[in-house]
């Protein structure tokens, strides 16, 4: 558990002294409102892992989520604090949690990160670990050696993401 003991304030701006969350030192707290979309979420069994998987897909609203997310999907997620903080982009964590298993077994996996352009209300792209995209063949051999039960996840990514941008209204551009 990150501590929280160590903060200060310069300039108005909270200093979040906690290498633990983000990976990253005096990192800026930002926060902003959610993009205005829903927090959406899908449950369907999965034959291959023999498993009923929970899909929920939520809106990150600060920078050390960001970072966070950036640091776990080894890709840029924390580049775009401006972006989110002013409005017009919202990025997204789209995740999968198996719940057949006990819970010391239960399997949860941070599969894609989402940007939405909120204004044209688009996804502008999405991608996996290392920025792998959801249909692309880079880095499959690396991811492979980590973990199958992740390139499970990301094949059935194309679906869920339809479901969730038809729920929500969102075109793909």
């Amino acid at each position: 558990m990150a501590d929280f003991s160590d903060e200060n304030t310069k300039n108005g701006q909270i200093f979040l002294r906690h290498q633990v969350l983000t990976g990253m030192q005096d990192v800026v707290l930002e926060t902003w409102e959610g993009s205005g979309f829903n927090r959406f979420e899908h449950i369907n069994y999965h034959e291959e892992i023999k498993r009923t998987i929970r899909w929920t897909v939520q809106d990150l609203l600060t920078s050390q989520q960001l970072y966070a997310a950036g640091r776990i999907m080894s890709h840029c997620s924390g580049l775009y604090v401006r972006r989110c903080a002013s409005g017009d982009r919202s990025i997204w964590s789209l995740r999968a949690l198996g719940l057949d298993a006990s819970e010391e077994n239960q399997i949860l996996e941070h599969v894609l990160t989402i940007e939405v352009a909120n204004k044209k209300r688009s996804v502008v792209q999405s991608r996996g670990r290392h920025n792998l995209k959801p249909l692309g063949k880079k880095h499959v051999v690396k991811e492979r050696s980590k973990s199958n039960v992740y390139l499970m996840f990301l094949r059935h990514t194309p679906s869920i993401m339809r479901v969730c941008m038809d729920h929500e209204g969102l075109s793909h551009g």
